[in-house]
């Protein structure tokens, strides 16, 4: 990532902090903020993957600087409880009150001392899924029912061979396909569409991270 076009993803020093594991990821929550006038002095980081994440998040905490405030955002992929798990191991050693599970409006955490951490499951803190989950919910030009159809008919003949956790991901990469300039990176593609920020899961999302950054 050496382009200047991405270098506001790479402000991992900041004060204020939002941990993220990739560049779509990026691009999706800094679209929303825009979108929704969310104020955004906060750096947004690319851990790249999600254990980075949880290693920058540990990398954090240990330092002898630390943020003022750290916000995480993970897919929960297969298992919600599982993923929220991991980060209690990982900060055990910080924070004691942390709640036993997720709560349906995301984490937003105060102890004395400790930097404000905030917890944001994709796709919605409840169901198995990840960021692309999200995405579509607030989409509404993609006709997900559509595109799975046409997977699903691929998949018979056997011409795909990705994981049943990628499905909404699948979706995502063949509707931009079809668009002009398919060649667009998927991070730079996803700019291009309007999201529904009315949504249930829009409304919350911006809550969290308005409490969590204001």
């Amino acid at each position: 990532m050496s382009s200047k076009s991405t270098d506001w993803m790479k402000r991992c020093g900041e004060k204020s902090v939002l941990l993220l594991e990739g560049k779509s990821d990026c691009n999706i929550v800094k679209k929303f903020c825009e979108d929704n006038e969310i104020n955004t002095q906060f750096g947004f980081c690319n851990c790249e993957n999600d254990n980075q994440v949880l290693s920058q998040l540990n990398a954090l905490l240990q330092g002898s600087n630390q943020p003022e405030i750290i916000g995480i955002i993970l897919d929960a992929d297969n298992d919600i409880n599982a993923r929220y798990q991991e980060i209690i191991n990982k900060t055990t050693k910080f924070y004691k009150k942390l709640p036993s599970s997720i709560l349906k409006t995301g984490l937003v955490h105060t102890e004395n001392g400790l930097p404000k951490l905030g917890v944001w499951i994709m796709p919605n803190n409840q169901d198995n899924g990840a960021l692309e989950k999200f995405y579509l919910e607030l989409a509404t030009d993609i006709d997900t029912a559509f595109i799975n159809d046409v997977i699903k008919r691929a998949e018979n003949k056997k011409l795909t061979s990705f994981k049943s956790q990628h499905r909404n991901k699948a979706i995502m990469h063949t509707y931009f396909a079809w668009q002009d300039s398919p060649s667009d990176p998927l991070h730079s593609a996803i700019n291009k569409i309007a999201l529904d920020n009315s949504q249930e899961i829009a409304t919350t999302f911006k809550i969290w991270l308005v409490q969590l950054f204001n």
